[in-house]
């Protein structure tokens, strides 16, 4: 009911009742004709036209408090307007409003709870996630989306905050990410993609482009949502696993022709030959021993990896075992006339390790010594406690290891010179399987090698405590 009827409605009631009294003092002037009767027409006038005034004002102040109630509310000030003590729709629409202030509250608070909840979420995903606008804009990044883009060096080196809000061609400098984005704003299809970036050290993501539609009626793209998913260390497994297919294939295809080779042979006629069959069925032991020596390692190599390789931990003195495995190849230097050192402290304290998978390490390390070191060089053994490590190193004068080997040298299958190793029956494993066994002792394994100058082989495990 709007202020204004009440004012109406006043006036109305007072010209009512001046025409009433008027009409009755004209046909009956001997009843109205004193002043007093007059007096009390315009006293009941004036009190009539007091409580219009009275009534309207109130009516007013009252909608006045609710219009500024509503206004707060709009501003997001949600205190509820004080309740009088009237009966009418007026306070019937105060407790409304009040009710209404109280669930829109609740409303904005779980709202914003959730908006938290949701940002929390995207903020902690290693996922790279940004929604672009219908504009091409950026209204939306977690840290992850520029920070793989900026690794990557496929972003320009705006930071997070600069670029929303800009132009996502602005912020991103990889041409199949912003294609895969116009094609979803301009189809409103949803587009799956991988995209290489980088050139030293290039990195793989899997690209998902969803877009995001302004009503289910309408169908149309308002915006998409980016996701970029690092696959980098999936695709090299997969490569990993491909080139250890083909090496294995490799390995075992030169033994197993040998031997099938040699055994056509035998069977074709030189059984009678006294002057080769002897040195046929030796080629054939041989190749026999090296396919065995590889499906051990392969065995080896594998429960190691599977994590189902036991290690006997137990307190072990290295000089012992070092002794042990330097005794253990004497005979091979002899006949390269190598000259083999060790040098342990007696004082040394007790290692933590299997004595029987550090044998295992130190024998492969010395065995390649020897077979890479020239005749007449000179292989040193050095034991030695280093904090609460004890460190045994393997030096040679040999041939050395180029550094770009250096770092693939303990992958499998990865051999320097790959005829040499072969001819030496070499699996191109050990020193993967060593790597593992010392790692899997707390340890590490490193290299330190010129070629040319030779090489140092260190490994370390745990003091005993």
């Amino acid at each position: 009911m709007r202020i204004s009827l009440f004012w109406n409605l006043a006036l109305l009631f007072t010209c009512l009742l001046a025409a009433a009294l008027v009409a009755t003092a004209a046909v009956s002037p001997g009843t109205l004709g004193h002043w007093p009767v007059w007096l009390a027409v315009g006293i009941l006038v004036v009190g009539a036209g007091a409580m219009a005034m009275y009534v309207a004002r109130s009516l007013s102040l009252r909608m006045k408090r609710l219009e500024q109630f509503a206004g707060r509310m709009a501003e997001g000030d949600f205190t509820p307007v004080d309740l009088d003590d009237h009966h009418d729709e007026i306070s019937e629409l105060s407790r409304a409003m009040n009710k209404m202030a109280v669930q829109r509250k609740e409303a904005l608070h779980r709202l914003a709870a959730e908006h938290t909840q949701h940002i929390a979420i995207l903020e902690s995903m290693i996922e790279g996630v940004a929604v672009v606008n219908h504009d091409g804009r950026v209204v939306f990044s977690n840290g992850a989306f520029l920070q793989i883009l900026l690794q990557s060096g496929a972003a320009s080196t705006v930071s997070r905050p600069a670029a929303t809000g800009r132009l996502l061609v602005e912020a991103v400098r990889q041409t199949e990410l912003l294609n895969a984005v116009r094609q979803v704003l301009a189809t409103g299809q949803r587009v799956e993609n991988e995209i290489t970036v980088g050139t030293l050290r290039p990195r793989t993501f899997a690209v998902t482009v969803s877009p995001v539609r302004e009503s289910v009626e309408s169908g149309a793209t308002q915006a998409a949502v980016l996701v970029l998913h690092d696959i980098t260390e999936l695709r090299r497994l997969e490569r990993v696993r491909r080139d250890f297919v083909a090496n294995v294939s490799h390995e075992f295809k030169t033994p197993l022709t040998a031997i099938q080779g040699f055994a056509e042979t035998l069977l074709g006629g030189a059984l009678d030959d006294t002057a080769n069959r002897e040195r046929f069925v030796t080629i054939i032991r041989d190749h026999s021993v090296r396919l065995a020596r590889l499906t051990n390692d392969l065995l080896k190599l594998t429960q190691f990896e599977a994590g189902r390789m036991e290690l006997d931990l137990r307190p072990v003195k290295i000089c012992d075992i070092a002794a042990s495995c330097v005794e253990t190849i004497h005979f091979q230097a002899e006949k390269k006339l190598h000259a083999v050192e060790l040098q342990c402290p007696p004082d040394l304290p007790p290692a933590l390790g299997d004595a029987g998978r550090i044998r295992e390490v130190l024998t492969n390390l010395l065995e390649n010594a020897v077979q890479y070191t020239p005749p007449g060089g000179h292989i040193d053994v050095s034991v030695e406690r280093r904090d609460d490590r004890i460190v045994v190193t393997v030096g040679d004068d040999g041939i050395g290891i180029p550094r770009t080997d250096q770092e693939r040298i303990f992958e499998r299958f990865y051999r320097v010179d790959t005829a040499r190793s072969r001819e030496a029956g070499g699996t191109g494993l050990g020193l993967s399987i060593a790597r593992h066994i010392v790692e899997s002792h707390g340890g590490r394994i490193w290299l330190e090698s010129d070629v040319g100058e030779g090489s140092k082989f260190h490994f370390s495990v745990p003091v005993a405590t």
